[in-house]
């Protein structure tokens, strides 16, 4: 059986047209499918769920943006989804997860994808953990300026116009130098798979990667895979903004690993501990500002369909 969770507003409210083009598709082919249309944020999250608790074998695919598909995978990991595989036609604005396994955005080669899968790939699942809130990613979660990055993303009008023009990832870069401007650095603590102690008397962000890609393809880990049973950490500290300005572009290409200042690690599991509250995000949605977070990865794996 093959469930899809569509989000029509994706891509600025293109995600239903993009549907539309979907469901000609399987109607012309004659397969049987049930489509569920998120209405609200974390409606997604109910509806894996659901689908999930059916105990069904089936193919669970998510029609939206990287947020849409980490409300998915939050609610399958309240349940037992072995029995789930993930398929995924990307429409959102960053596309990170389609960029870091290489799938294609068409929306026939999305739908072959899902309907004759040549290769599944078991991805690992990543948790963040506060005192106050635990979530779960797929793409990446960070804290500091990369997070209060995203938290302008979903709100600033920008968005929408970029989008319409088919220009989403400028959103993020325009965001990025807005925040640059005022952003303060802060010391940061962190410990790694309960060993190894680093502090940093300043640091930009830290990003938990699970992928290779965010904030719309910036290839902060270009190391980092899905399925190694490890996370990569990209470490901004000891740097000025106008070299931060110049080490974005380079991001892009991989390249920022170079720059003095920049900090790569890799573990499963990291506690970090900061001087002041900042903002954390899970694949881009922002949880809030918190001193303490712990990011790791769980036993779990994900089944999905590569191609």
């Amino acid at each position: 059986m093959y469930y899809f969770i569509v989000n029509p507003n994706s891509r600025s409210g293109h995600g239903l047209h993009l549907w539309q083009e979907a469901e000609n598709i399987l109607k012309e082919k004659k397969i049987e499918y049930e489509v569920f249309f998120t209405e609200y944020p974390g409606h997604a999250m109910a509806l894996s769920r659901q689908i999930a608790g059916l105990g069904l074998p089936c193919t669970l695919s998510v029609l939206g943006g990287d947020g849409t598909l980490n409300e998915v995978v939050n609610g399958l990991m309240e349940t037992d989804f072995s029995h789930i595989t993930l398929g995924y036609i990307p429409t959102g604005s960053g596309n990170d997860f389609a960029r870091g396994l290489g799938l294609s955005t068409d929306i026939y080669a999305c739908i072959e994808r899902i309907l004759k899968p040549e290769e599944f790939v078991f991805l690992d699942v990543g948790q963040t953990r506060t005192p106050d809130f635990s979530r779960y990613f797929l793409v990446s979660s960070g804290i500091g300026y990369d997070a209060g990055i995203c938290a302008e993303v979903s709100v600033t009008p920008m968005k929408k116009i970029f989008n319409r023009l088919g220009l989403g990832k400028l959103t993020y870069v325009v965001v990025a130098l807005k925040q640059l401007i005022a952003y303060r650095t802060y010391p940061v603590s962190l410990r790694l798979d309960q060993k190894e102690i680093c502090r940093f008397p300043m640091f930009f962000f830290l990003a938990a990667m699970n992928l290779k890609y965010e904030g719309g393809g910036a290839k902060f880990c270009p190391d980092a895979s899905y399925d190694d049973g490890l996370l990569d950490f990209c470490l901004l500290g000891k740097l000025s903004k106008l070299k931060v300005l110049t080490l974005f572009p380079t991001a892009f290409l991989g390249k920022h690993i170079f720059f003095k200042g920049v900090h790569m690690k890799r573990c499963r599991h990291m506690e970090v501990i900061t001087k002041k509250p900042l903002p954390v995000h899970c694949d881009g949605e922002v949880l809030g500002k918190v001193t303490q977070v712990t990011f790791t990865l769980i036993e779990k794996k994900l089944k999905t369909i590569k191609r």
